[in-house]
């Protein structure tokens, strides 16, 4: 009977520890610096932002799954995962950030579209090399009133409003995409999701990959949030963008379900792991705090009630890292579901749990907790309402997925 082997191969470790190192010393001050702005968009404009950024293109976060041959760090999807949980263990919403950075370079590069036009050759080149924090990208997909239902289904006559019409040989788009979009605001490529045939529902739904500078494209202010408030959320709008063919990366076809299968289960295995990374950094927190502050004559942590919170928010914490890391070699998007589900709510609750430990002071803002907690909330809602993502697993289930 062979055994699971939970250990970390060098090259990962060597990575996990260059995110932890800079999870401390960069993210967790910028972000707490970042959380106190109460204006979203003096957030992304702010020194503090920009610098962090820079000082993580620098060591090469922005491209750790971006394939070698095309200059990332080539690392799969189980590497990328250990090291967003180190990053999110300093700041939920930057590690959001640098999530969402790659996805445009990604899809040229793991799609091969380098050669389909020049500038996603030169976007690309562009991206990798880049240690100032200036090329990111974004996934609008989310509309005013598509959210949920974006995925194909034969008795849904829904589809985006957002919509690409064929015009000289190019097409032109109109419509907007919610304020959800992740760096929205920032981003200078863009993964759009809109409506090419309105008849065949979802199914008639092309995939773009547009330049942010198109005359046409403008952009919302950033969302004013609960948590993640480093994450910057905008709405796009498109009014008669104007592209050639060569930018419709994927015509409607039976691909598009395919496609953002793969995409939901990567980002329900990602939204986990940054669900675990805030719910470890607030164990850690309390787990000192209790060392060191004493009521009745000892250390709290002394008191078996403190004793058993902790222990139940490890025992959490070692389940969640569990299922997320089976999810990551499952690359199955039911385990995804369930990895994401239980390690979001996972973490609102362990959160919460530790806010008690701090008593009075974990809900001042002079202590961090409240701010995970507040972080641990957005987790069961972005990318999907855990209640839609749990009913969307169970029909997978229902249809032997697993």
């Amino acid at each position: 009977m062979s055994l699971v082997d939970f250990r970390l191969s060098s090259e990962i470790q060597e990575f996990q520890g260059l995110a932890r190192e800079f999870s401390r010393g960069e993210i967790r001050p910028a972000e707490a610096e970042l959380d106190t702005i109460e204006d979203p968009a003096a957030v992304f404009a702010s020194e503090t932002f920009k610098s962090v950024m820079k000082k993580a293109y620098e060591c090469g976060f922005h491209k750790t799954g971006i394939p070698e041959p095309a200059g990332g760090l080539g690392l799969d999807s189980f590497g990328q995962l250990v090291i967003l949980e180190e990053l999110a263990a300093g700041g939920a919403g930057l590690a959001s950030q640098l999530l969402v950075c790659p996805i445009a370079a990604a899809a040229i590069a793991g799609f091969g579209l380098g050669a389909r036009h020049p500038r996603y050759k030169e976007y690309l080149e562009a991206y990798v090399e880049d240690t100032e924090g200036t090329h990111s990208g974004a996934w609008a997909i989310t509309e005013p009133n598509v959210g949920s239902d974006c995925s194909p289904r034969e008795d849904s006559p829904v589809h985006f409003s957002t919509h690409g019409d064929e015009r000289d040989g190019g097409y032109v788009i109109n419509g907007a995409k919610a304020g959800f979009v992740s760096n929205g605001g920032l981003s200078d490529f863009i993964l759009l999701f809109a409506c090419v045939d309105p008849t065949q529902g979802m199914n008639g739904t092309g995939v773009f990959l547009l330049p942010g500078d198109l005359d046409g494209i403008t952009r919302g202010r950033p969302m004013d949030k609960l948590g993640l408030r480093a994450l910057n959320q905008a709405e796009i709008f498109f009014d008669d963008v104007e592209i050639p063919s060569e930018f419709l990366a994927l015509p409607p076809s039976p691909m598009y379900s395919m496609v953002l299968e793969n995409i939901v289960t990567g980002g329900n295995a990602s939204v986990g792991t940054i669900a675990l990374g805030v719910a470890r950094a607030a164990y850690e927190e309390a787990l000192e705090y209790a060392k060191n502050r004493v009521q009745g004559g000892k250390p709290i942590i002394e008191h078996q009630l403190i004793a058993m919170k902790l222990f139940k928010a490890f025992r959490s914490i070692e389940a969640a890292r569990a299922l997320i890391w089976k999810a990551a070699f499952a690359q199955n998007i039911v385990y995804s579901a369930a990895a994401r589900t239980f390690a979001s709510d996972m973490a609102v609750e362990v959160t919460a749990e530790m806010v008690q430990i701090f008593g009075g002071y974990g809900i001042s803002k002079e202590y961090p907790v409240e701010k995970f907690y507040r972080d641990a909330k957005l987790l069961q809602i972005m990318d999907g309402a855990n209640e839609v993502v749990s009913i969307l697993a169970a029909e997978k289930i229902a249809a032997g997925a697993v």
